[in-house]
Protein backbone atom coordinates (compact mmCIF):
# COMPACT_ATOMS: atom_id res chain seq x y z
CA UNK A 1 0.00 0.00 0.00
CA UNK A 2 1.63 3.18 -0.64
CA UNK A 3 1.16 6.04 1.81
CA UNK A 4 2.51 10.00 1.82
CA UNK A 5 4.86 9.75 5.11
CA UNK A 6 6.20 13.03 6.60
CA UNK A 7 10.11 12.47 7.52
CA UNK A 8 11.38 14.68 10.43
CA UNK A 9 14.99 14.09 11.38
CA UNK A 10 16.62 14.53 14.48
CA UNK A 11 20.50 14.77 15.35
CA UNK A 12 21.76 12.58 18.07
CA UNK A 13 23.63 14.70 20.42
CA UNK A 14 24.05 12.15 23.43
CA UNK A 15 24.05 8.27 23.94
CA UNK A 16 25.61 6.43 26.09
CA UNK A 17 28.12 7.05 29.70
CA UNK A 18 29.26 10.51 30.65
CA UNK A 19 31.34 11.74 32.95
CA UNK A 20 29.51 14.70 35.31
CA UNK A 21 29.95 18.02 32.99
CA UNK A 22 31.26 16.16 30.30
CA UNK A 23 29.93 16.21 26.36
CA UNK A 24 31.57 13.63 25.21
CA UNK A 25 30.78 9.76 26.33
CA UNK A 26 32.93 7.49 28.09
CA UNK A 27 31.77 4.51 25.82
CA UNK A 28 29.20 3.76 23.98
CA UNK A 29 27.24 4.79 20.80
CA UNK A 30 23.70 4.72 19.58
CA UNK A 31 23.60 1.21 16.74
CA UNK A 32 25.30 -0.94 19.80
CA UNK A 33 22.52 0.59 22.37
CA UNK A 34 20.27 -0.07 19.26
CA UNK A 35 21.51 -4.04 19.06
CA UNK A 36 21.40 -4.58 22.71
CA UNK A 37 17.37 -3.33 22.93
CA UNK A 38 17.09 -5.52 19.90
CA UNK A 39 18.41 -8.21 21.52
CA UNK A 40 16.69 -7.37 25.01
CA UNK A 41 13.25 -6.73 23.62
CA UNK A 42 12.86 -10.32 21.70
CA UNK A 43 14.65 -11.95 24.92
CA UNK A 44 12.65 -15.10 26.15
CA UNK A 45 9.13 -14.10 25.04
CA UNK A 46 9.46 -11.01 26.52
CA UNK A 47 5.93 -9.27 26.58
CA UNK A 48 4.98 -5.95 25.55
CA UNK A 49 3.74 -4.63 28.77
CA UNK A 50 7.89 -5.66 30.05
CA UNK A 51 9.33 -3.26 28.16
CA UNK A 52 9.00 -0.18 29.75
CA UNK A 53 12.28 0.78 31.34
CA UNK A 54 10.85 3.32 33.65
CA UNK A 55 8.72 3.51 36.81
CA UNK A 56 6.47 6.46 37.37
CA UNK A 57 6.53 8.29 40.62
CA UNK A 58 3.53 9.48 42.76
CA UNK A 59 2.13 12.08 41.24
CA UNK A 60 4.33 12.25 37.61
CA UNK A 61 2.31 13.63 34.91
CA UNK A 62 3.17 11.72 32.15
CA UNK A 63 3.13 7.94 30.88
CA UNK A 64 4.71 4.86 30.24
CA UNK A 65 6.11 3.95 26.80
CA UNK A 66 7.05 0.47 25.47
CA UNK A 67 8.76 -1.39 22.90
CA UNK A 68 5.58 -2.19 20.25
CA UNK A 69 8.44 -3.53 17.37
CA UNK A 70 12.16 -3.42 16.72
CA UNK A 71 13.62 -4.13 13.38
CA UNK A 72 17.51 -3.85 11.91
CA UNK A 73 18.66 -4.08 8.33
CA UNK A 74 21.85 -6.29 8.58
CA UNK A 75 23.60 -4.09 5.31
CA UNK A 76 22.79 -0.80 6.70
CA UNK A 77 23.12 -0.46 10.38
CA UNK A 78 19.28 0.85 10.37
CA UNK A 79 16.90 0.33 12.67
CA UNK A 80 12.75 0.94 12.63
CA UNK A 81 11.97 1.25 16.31
CA UNK A 82 7.98 1.16 17.16
CA UNK A 83 6.90 2.32 20.57
CA UNK A 84 3.62 2.37 22.18
CA UNK A 85 2.92 6.11 23.87
CA UNK A 86 0.13 4.99 26.74
CA UNK A 87 -2.43 7.21 27.74
CA UNK A 88 -4.65 7.99 30.24
CA UNK A 89 -7.55 6.25 31.92
CA UNK A 90 -9.50 6.10 35.28
CA UNK A 91 -9.03 3.18 36.92
CA UNK A 92 -8.52 0.55 34.11
CA UNK A 93 -11.24 2.73 32.03
CA UNK A 94 -11.06 4.74 29.09
CA UNK A 95 -12.76 8.46 29.66
CA UNK A 96 -14.25 10.43 26.75
CA UNK A 97 -16.60 13.33 26.18
CA UNK A 98 -19.53 14.23 23.77
CA UNK A 99 -17.85 17.19 22.08
CA UNK A 100 -21.31 17.78 20.62
CA UNK A 101 -22.87 19.06 23.75
CA UNK A 102 -23.11 22.28 25.89
CA UNK A 103 -20.27 23.28 27.68
CA UNK A 104 -20.73 22.62 31.35
CA UNK A 105 -23.27 19.78 30.32
CA UNK A 106 -21.05 17.48 28.56
CA UNK A 107 -21.94 13.52 28.59
CA UNK A 108 -19.05 11.79 30.32
CA UNK A 109 -18.53 8.01 29.27
CA UNK A 110 -16.48 5.42 30.48
CA UNK A 111 -15.21 2.21 28.66
CA UNK A 112 -13.78 -0.68 30.20
CA UNK A 113 -10.91 -2.40 28.80
CA UNK A 114 -9.83 -5.87 28.80
CA UNK A 115 -7.37 -7.15 31.82
CA UNK A 116 -4.14 -6.29 30.53
CA UNK A 117 -4.75 -3.47 27.99
CA UNK A 118 -2.77 -0.30 27.66
CA UNK A 119 -4.43 2.46 25.75
CA UNK A 120 -2.33 4.73 23.71
CA UNK A 121 -0.58 5.30 20.52
CA UNK A 122 2.33 4.01 18.09
CA UNK A 123 4.88 6.35 17.37
CA UNK A 124 7.41 5.47 14.06
CA UNK A 125 11.37 5.90 14.13
CA UNK A 126 14.08 5.36 11.96
CA UNK A 127 17.67 5.14 12.73
CA UNK A 128 20.38 5.62 11.10
CA UNK A 129 23.41 5.10 13.06
CA UNK A 130 25.97 5.58 10.35
CA UNK A 131 24.89 9.23 10.03
CA UNK A 132 24.14 10.00 14.07
CA UNK A 133 20.63 10.84 13.43
CA UNK A 134 16.99 9.28 13.34
CA UNK A 135 13.61 10.07 11.75
CA UNK A 136 10.58 10.14 12.97
CA UNK A 137 8.40 8.86 10.67
CA UNK A 138 4.31 10.35 10.60
CA UNK A 139 1.52 8.73 8.78
CA UNK A 140 -1.65 10.31 7.68
CA UNK A 141 -3.44 9.25 11.02
CA UNK A 142 -0.03 10.20 13.07
CA UNK A 143 -0.39 13.67 14.62
CA UNK A 144 2.19 13.35 18.04
CA UNK A 145 5.54 12.66 17.47
CA UNK A 146 6.79 11.25 20.64
CA UNK A 147 10.17 12.53 20.80
CA UNK A 148 10.10 13.82 24.62
CA UNK A 149 8.65 9.94 25.23
CA UNK A 150 11.71 8.37 22.80
CA UNK A 151 14.35 10.18 24.76
CA UNK A 152 13.02 9.11 28.34
CA UNK A 153 13.04 5.30 27.29
CA UNK A 154 16.19 5.61 25.34
CA UNK A 155 18.10 7.09 28.59
CA UNK A 156 16.51 4.64 30.99
CA UNK A 157 17.27 1.59 29.17
CA UNK A 158 21.12 3.13 28.99
CA UNK A 159 20.50 3.62 32.45
CA UNK A 160 19.62 0.08 34.11
CA UNK A 161 19.23 -2.58 30.98
CA UNK A 162 22.36 -2.69 28.52
CA UNK A 163 25.85 -4.70 29.31
CA UNK A 164 27.16 -1.97 30.58
CA UNK A 165 25.63 -1.65 33.54
CA UNK A 166 27.04 -3.10 37.07
CA UNK A 167 23.94 -4.89 39.55
CA UNK A 168 25.39 -5.72 43.01
CA UNK A 169 23.00 -8.27 45.40
CA UNK A 170 22.28 -6.88 48.56
CA UNK A 171 19.63 -7.16 51.34
CA UNK A 172 16.94 -5.42 49.28
CA UNK A 173 17.61 -7.18 46.39
CA UNK A 174 19.83 -5.06 44.04
CA UNK A 175 21.52 -2.24 43.05
CA UNK A 176 23.27 -0.68 40.26
CA UNK A 177 26.66 0.43 41.40
CA UNK A 178 27.81 1.97 38.21
CA UNK A 179 28.80 1.30 34.80
CA UNK A 180 31.49 -0.81 32.97
CA UNK A 181 32.87 -1.56 29.37
CA UNK A 182 35.62 -4.00 30.30
CA UNK A 183 33.69 -6.42 32.89
CA UNK A 184 36.34 -5.00 35.60
CA UNK A 185 36.59 -1.45 36.25
CA UNK A 186 33.17 0.15 37.75
CA UNK A 187 32.88 3.89 36.89
CA UNK A 188 30.25 6.16 38.05
CA UNK A 189 29.20 7.66 35.28
CA UNK A 190 25.73 9.10 33.75
CA UNK A 191 23.74 7.45 31.15
CA UNK A 192 22.27 10.12 28.60
CA UNK A 193 20.53 10.18 25.37
CA UNK A 194 18.77 13.79 23.75
CA UNK A 195 18.39 14.66 20.42
CA UNK A 196 17.69 17.95 18.31
CA UNK A 197 16.32 18.54 14.82
CA UNK A 198 18.75 18.66 12.25
CA UNK A 199 19.13 22.27 11.03
CA UNK A 200 19.36 22.66 7.79
CA UNK A 201 23.03 24.59 7.12
CA UNK A 202 22.88 28.07 6.96
CA UNK A 203 19.21 28.82 7.17
CA UNK A 204 18.91 29.45 10.99
CA UNK A 205 22.37 31.55 10.68
CA UNK A 206 20.68 33.60 7.86
CA UNK A 207 17.39 34.72 9.77
CA UNK A 208 19.86 35.54 12.96
CA UNK A 209 21.85 37.78 10.82
CA UNK A 210 18.75 39.65 9.57
CA UNK A 211 17.48 40.07 13.25
CA UNK A 212 17.48 43.42 13.52
CA UNK A 213 14.60 43.69 11.23
CA UNK A 214 12.60 41.79 12.78
CA UNK A 215 9.43 43.58 13.59
CA UNK A 216 6.75 40.96 15.03
CA UNK A 217 6.87 37.16 16.45
CA UNK A 218 3.87 34.82 15.73
CA UNK A 219 3.72 31.04 17.33
CA UNK A 220 1.10 28.57 16.41
CA UNK A 221 0.70 25.52 18.08
CA UNK A 222 -1.50 22.61 18.44
CA UNK A 223 -2.96 21.56 21.92
CA UNK A 224 -3.40 17.90 22.50
CA UNK A 225 -5.31 16.52 25.84
CA UNK A 226 -2.84 13.41 25.57
CA UNK A 227 -0.18 15.83 26.05
CA UNK A 228 0.11 17.06 29.87
CA UNK A 229 1.85 20.34 29.50
CA UNK A 230 -0.60 21.51 26.83
CA UNK A 231 -3.29 20.53 29.21
CA UNK A 232 -1.80 22.77 31.82
CA UNK A 233 -1.18 25.58 28.86
CA UNK A 234 -5.19 25.55 28.36
CA UNK A 235 -6.15 25.82 31.93
CA UNK A 236 -3.97 28.82 32.12
CA UNK A 237 -5.42 30.06 29.30
CA UNK A 238 -8.91 29.78 30.33
CA UNK A 239 -7.79 31.17 33.70
CA UNK A 240 -7.28 35.00 31.98
CA UNK A 241 -10.70 34.62 30.59
CA UNK A 242 -12.37 33.61 33.85
CA UNK A 243 -13.49 30.20 32.50
CA UNK A 244 -14.86 28.29 35.61
CA UNK A 245 -12.52 24.93 36.96
CA UNK A 246 -15.21 23.13 35.79
CA UNK A 247 -15.16 24.27 32.64
CA UNK A 248 -11.23 24.04 31.65
CA UNK A 249 -10.81 20.68 30.69
CA UNK A 250 -9.39 20.01 27.45
CA UNK A 251 -11.35 17.38 25.28
CA UNK A 252 -10.38 17.58 21.91
CA UNK A 253 -7.57 18.67 19.61
CA UNK A 254 -7.55 22.79 19.34
CA UNK A 255 -4.84 25.02 17.23
CA UNK A 256 -4.26 28.32 18.70
CA UNK A 257 -2.03 30.90 17.09
CA UNK A 258 -0.66 34.27 18.47
CA UNK A 259 1.56 37.18 17.32
CA UNK A 260 3.23 39.96 19.43
CA UNK A 261 5.07 43.35 17.93
CA UNK A 262 8.70 42.24 19.04
CA UNK A 263 12.55 43.04 18.30
CA UNK A 264 14.49 40.40 19.77
CA UNK A 265 18.00 40.47 20.53
CA UNK A 266 20.13 37.75 19.00
CA UNK A 267 20.57 36.50 22.43
CA UNK A 268 17.00 36.47 23.06
CA UNK A 269 16.36 34.85 19.45
CA UNK A 270 18.84 31.84 20.19
CA UNK A 271 16.95 31.40 23.37
CA UNK A 272 13.28 30.90 21.79
CA UNK A 273 15.09 28.46 19.18
CA UNK A 274 16.87 26.64 21.72
CA UNK A 275 13.78 26.33 23.86
CA UNK A 276 11.12 25.55 20.16
CA UNK A 277 14.51 22.68 19.35
CA UNK A 278 13.91 21.16 22.71
CA UNK A 279 10.04 20.93 23.11
CA UNK A 280 8.88 20.56 19.11
CA UNK A 281 6.39 17.95 18.67
CA UNK A 282 3.91 18.52 16.47
CA UNK A 283 3.20 20.72 12.99
CA UNK A 284 1.43 23.25 15.23
CA UNK A 285 4.59 23.77 17.50
CA UNK A 286 6.02 26.82 15.39
CA UNK A 287 7.49 29.95 15.80
CA UNK A 288 7.40 32.81 12.83
CA UNK A 289 9.32 36.06 12.58
CA UNK A 290 7.89 38.81 10.40
CA UNK A 291 10.64 41.31 9.25
CA UNK A 292 9.75 45.04 8.17
CA UNK A 293 9.28 45.41 4.54
CA UNK A 294 9.28 41.26 3.71
CA UNK A 295 5.62 39.93 3.37
CA UNK A 296 7.16 36.65 4.21
CA UNK A 297 6.59 34.74 7.40
CA UNK A 298 10.03 33.13 8.11
CA UNK A 299 9.04 30.26 9.82
CA UNK A 300 11.39 28.15 12.58
CA UNK A 301 10.21 24.95 10.77
CA UNK A 302 11.44 25.72 7.56
CA UNK A 303 14.67 25.42 8.45
CA UNK A 304 14.90 21.73 9.75
CA UNK A 305 15.59 18.90 7.90
CA UNK A 306 11.66 17.20 6.81
CA UNK A 307 9.81 16.66 3.64
CA UNK A 308 7.10 14.40 2.61
CA UNK A 309 7.56 10.94 0.75
CA UNK A 310 5.23 7.96 -0.92
CA UNK A 311 6.50 4.89 1.22
CA UNK A 312 5.04 1.16 0.25
CA UNK A 313 4.21 -0.08 3.32
CA UNK A 314 2.11 -2.86 4.97
CA UNK A 315 -1.01 -2.14 7.43
CA UNK A 316 -1.82 -4.71 10.23
CA UNK A 317 -4.84 -2.58 10.72
CA UNK A 318 -6.20 1.05 11.08
CA UNK A 319 -2.99 2.42 13.92
CA UNK A 320 -0.43 0.09 13.49
CA UNK A 321 2.19 -0.09 10.29
CA UNK A 322 4.13 -3.14 9.87
CA UNK A 323 7.81 -2.52 10.79
CA UNK A 324 9.57 -4.97 8.95
CA UNK A 325 7.60 -3.10 5.54
CA UNK A 326 8.84 0.25 6.75
CA UNK A 327 12.43 -0.68 7.25
CA UNK A 328 12.26 -2.09 3.33
CA UNK A 329 10.45 0.99 2.12
CA UNK A 330 12.91 3.34 3.92
CA UNK A 331 15.65 1.41 2.76
CA UNK A 332 14.37 1.14 -0.96
CA UNK A 333 14.71 5.33 -1.28
CA UNK A 334 17.56 5.64 1.94
CA UNK A 335 19.66 7.54 -0.42
CA UNK A 336 17.29 10.02 -1.45
CA UNK A 337 16.03 10.13 1.74
CA UNK A 338 19.24 11.03 3.47
CA UNK A 339 19.73 13.85 0.81
CA UNK A 340 17.77 16.09 3.71
CA UNK A 341 21.15 15.21 5.87
CA UNK A 342 24.17 15.97 3.72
Amino acid sequence: MIENVKIQFYRIAKCGYYKYGEDAPEFGEIGDILNQLYGWASANGKSLGETCTYELEDGEDTYRTFCFDIKRNQQTGDFVLVTWNETPTNEGRVVTVNGRQPVGDAEVSFTDLPDGSIPGYATYFWFVPERNVFAAIRFHHTLLVGKSNLERYLREYCAKFTSYVVVEENDDGAEIVGYSNNGTEIRHLRADFKSFLYKKPGQVEALRNTIESVTKVIRKNRLSPQIALHRNIWQRMLEGLRVSQEERGLTADVKIKYEIPFNPTPEQFDGMFQEWEENHESKWDDIGFKLSGDPEIRWLSHSVAKSEYELDVERDNDEIVDAQSLLEALNQKRNVILGLVG
